[in-house]
């Protein structure tokens, strides 16, 4: 009879999410910068770079980037609790101090955190020009409350989350842009809340459940 346990390489998100250009170009323009620093020749830049394109998971670029970054691209994907620092590498924990929070910035490009993501309790948005989307609808947490900061500017943030969720603007103010949230400010039981402050400037920001397109993609 098999057994119905998953292996530990199932419960990865590093080994099972799939990465795309995005995840990628970062990892070549870090091969790029150790290349001009002189920390690796010009034939390990084009092997690593032949590396890089064919990677398929976050994991794969960990054996390319490994002696080169303190930040590994599986970082982002695992829970914190589940990154264990390499030797001589200290452990990142990047948006679990107030302090230090987890930092999305969209500048002339979109930003979308979606998926099985690793949420931190602290969050800080900046949509200078242009938008952060922080989808929670497939998000696996034990925190109650969710910081999440917005440094003024001009693109739009927008927070999905799932129906037992809830999110508080109170703290979030604006100067010529829109704040619209149809999403209840009181969680249900004990689920996430998720507490917006800051301001929005001269954008926008919007909180909402799962609309049709949500749906449709979580379904594939």
């Amino acid at each position: 009879m098999s057994s119905a346990t998953p292996s530990p390489d199932e419960n990865d998100p590093a080994k099972t999410f799939r990465i795309g250009h995005k995840e990628r170009d970062e990892a070549i323009e870090i091969l790029r910068e150790a290349a001009g620093d002189g920390r690796i020749t010009v034939d390990e830049l084009d092997e690593r770079m032949e590396k890089v394109q064919s990677a398929k998971f976050p994991i794969d670029l960990d054996a390319v980037l490994a002696d080169l970054t303190t930040e590994l691209p599986s970082d982002r994907f695992r829970p914190a609790s589940a990154i264990a620092p390499a030797p001589g590498r200290a452990m990142a924990i990047t948006g679990h101090d107030r302090f230090d929070p987890l930092v999305i910035k969209a500048g002339w490009e979109s930003e979308v955190r979606r998926a099985r993501w690793a949420v931190p309790p602290y969050i800080r948005c900046e949509p200078s020009m242009s938008n952060i989307e922080l989808n929670f609808l497939e998000v696996e947490t034990d925190l109650e409350v969710i910081e999440v900061e917005i440094v003024a500017g001009m693109g739009a943030v927008t927070v999905v989350v799932p129906a037992d969720w809830a999110v508080n603007v109170d703290q979030l103010s604006k100067t010529w842009g829109s704040v619209k949230s149809v999403v209840d400010a009181v969680p249900t039981g004990r689920r996430p809340l998720v507490r917006v402050g800051g301001s929005i400037g001269m954008g926008s920001f919007k909180a909402r459940f799962a609309n049709y397109f949500d749906r449709r993609r979580m379904a594939k």
